[in-house]
């Protein structure tokens, strides 16, 4: 099982996501929307890229607007033009039923949408799709992955055209996936009776850490397979300090095949490493949202937990001001929306442990 820099392609190069896939191979040709979820590096794009792997698919990713404060329709629309441009290797004949799309232009293999008010509609893109997957007897499937970053799109608003294609667009499945749950379904709106997709059922998969039993199990296997053995000791903390996150320990996989030996000391320079790579992120967050006292949450959070009363005390000996409970509220909701905190039982904690290692050397 080798380790890969990058999200896998082929059902063939998962790891002990036998479940996940088939359940989501159901999913997309049972259902009109299916949600994937899970903590960042979990392995949710590679189990959707391999679930499709074959099937005609329009893969839209949104994570580049991850540290946007907000992002336009057209923005969207050229991710999407984008995808649909290199959906053109599946098929060209999609192009016969796309330029017939108001505010779309075709040049040979090319695809331009106009701008402002003579952009084409969401709707009438998808109908234009869903007319080819229906006179090909097919199903298309249109993944938008970390879809919550669209919370930010401004000025228009998709959720009545994902709608309208539930309704009425019979070859086409969704799938939503994102590793900011709260802010990827406050983006569907499932729970808002105003929100045109309010009751509508949404088939939901959630991708978890790996155990701890396969973990040590995809390090041990993928090292094996460059002919570097190593000790339990080695398999033992680096599963204690990664937990079964399979994004960090294929990195870690490849710092030891790079070196060619395993040592104590790689699994430090790891952590080293991740960890500057899970500060940029949350400063990215605590740039957007444009308060510092992100940091210090997280900080009183740390690598133990903490409750309620034990972040507030912690935060206003800090800061030398009292918190108010419903400020208090309102930042620890932003964080566990996107994916930064966790609340099981009556304690906060930080699930992915690069950041949780990492909280007392967070500067912003």
């Amino acid at each position: 099982m080798p380790f890969f820099d990058r999200p896998v392609e082929k059902p063939e190069e998962l790891f002990d996501r036998e479940e996940e896939l088939g359940a989501l191979r159901r999913a997309v040709n049972s259902y009109a929307i299916t949600v994937v979820v899970g903590f960042r590096r979990v392995g949710k794009t590679s189990l959707i890229k391999a679930a499709t792997h074959g099937m005609p698919r329009i893969y839209v990713d949104v994570r580049k607007f991850e540290s946007f404060q907000y992002m336009t329709y057209d923005m969207f629309l050229d991710e999407l033009r984008k995808s649909v441009v290199s959906f053109l290797s599946f098929d060209k004949r999609v192009l016969d039923y796309i330029k017939a799309v108001k505010g779309v232009r075709v040049f040979g293999v090319e695809l331009e949408f106009s701008h402002g008010r003579a952009r084409p509609l969401l709707t009438s893109i998808l109908e234009a799709l869903d007319s080819w997957a229906r006179d090909r007897g097919t199903r298309l499937v249109v993944v938008i992955d970390e879809a919550q970053e669209l919370t930010k799109l401004r000025g228009y608003n998709i959720i009545p055209a994902i709608a309208y294609a539930y309704d009425n667009l019979r070859n086409i499945s969704f799938v939503f996936a994102g590793s900011k749950i709260g802010l990827l379904y406050r983006f569907l709106k499932v729970q808002d009776p105003a929100s045109p997709l309010y009751g509508r059922y949404m088939e939901r998969i959630e991708l978890k850490p790996l155990s701890r039993e396969k973990a040590v199990e995809f390090l041990r296997k993928g090292l094996e397979e460059y002919g570097i053995k190593v000790s339990e000791e080695f398999l033992e903390r680096a599963v204690e300090k990664l937990n079964g996150i399979i994004g960090w320990l294929s990195y870690l996989g490849l710092r030891v095949v790079g070196k060619g030996n395993a040592s104590l000391h790689t699994i430090d320079e790891v952590l080293e490493e991740a960890s500057k790579i899970a500060i940029s992120e949350f400063c990215n967050f605590v740039n957007a949202m444009g308060s510092k006292r992100y940091i210090e949450i997280v900080k009183a959070v740390g690598s133990e937990g903490a409750t309620w009363s034990e972040v507030k005390r912690y935060l206003e000996l800090k800061l030398g001001t009292k918190i108010y409970d419903s400020e208090l509220a309102r930042l620890l909701k932003n964080l566990i929306d996107n994916g930064f905190v966790e609340k099981r039982d009556n304690t906060y904690i930080i699930p992915d442990p690069i950041l949780r290692y990492a909280t007392k050397a967070i500067r912003c």
